[in-house]
């Protein structure tokens, strides 16, 4: 997983918390702790920071997610603005995600996986958004998700989570309907 994934979560935790909270996830999590924004990391060892901050403030796992997706969702927009530039929509911004922005992103770094993001318009107006990896990290998405539909400033809200993956949570339907 991408550098940037744990540098930033790490930033979070310090900022919402404390540089002790920090360090005191790294030493529960048995994790290096060092980590730098381009490097390339184990999926396994983000799982284990998560868990540990999760013991640490008894927070459940899902909901740590959902805020780190929301946190880094508003880092993505400061660090990266020429991704979302071009979009006047969310709809329009998930539509371009794949052919864009992860094709954008694979070519800087070789060895990321970013996840799968499939939009699909349906006649009520309502929009299915499929995320597909095998992190299983759909909370971590649904975080990203809400906070680009705030960003974009749609009238989209997520009023369904479909796992289609047998619980799983490799292949997630988010619906999406216009509030």
């Amino acid at each position: 997983m991408m550098g940037m994934v744990f540098t930033e979560l790490l930033d979070m935790v310090e900022g919402k918390f404390s540089l002790d909270m920090v360090d005191a996830v790294v030493e529960r999590a048995g994790a290096k702790g060092s980590y730098t924004s381009v490097g390339n990391y184990d999926d396994e060892e983000l799982s284990k920071l998560v868990v540990a901050l999760s013991e640490e403030t008894g927070v459940p796992v899902p909901q740590l997610l959902h805020t780190y997706g929301v946190h880094l969702f508003g880092r993505f927009v400061t660090l990266f603005p020429n991704f979302f530039a071009p979009h006047d929509s969310a709809p329009s911004f998930f539509s371009g995600l794949e052919s864009h922005v992860h094709t954008e992103v694979r070519k800087l770094y070789a060895n990321a996986h970013p996840p799968l993001f499939l939009l699909q318009h349906n006649e009520d107006g309502s929009l299915f958004l499929d995320y597909q990896s095998g992190r299983g990290l759909w909370q971590f998405a649904q975080g990203l998700i809400e906070a680009c539909l705030v960003h974009f400033g749609s009238q989209h809200r997520v009023t369904d989570v479909r796992d289609l993956s047998g619980n799983a949570g490799t292949h997630v339907r988010f619906v999406l309907v216009d509030a």
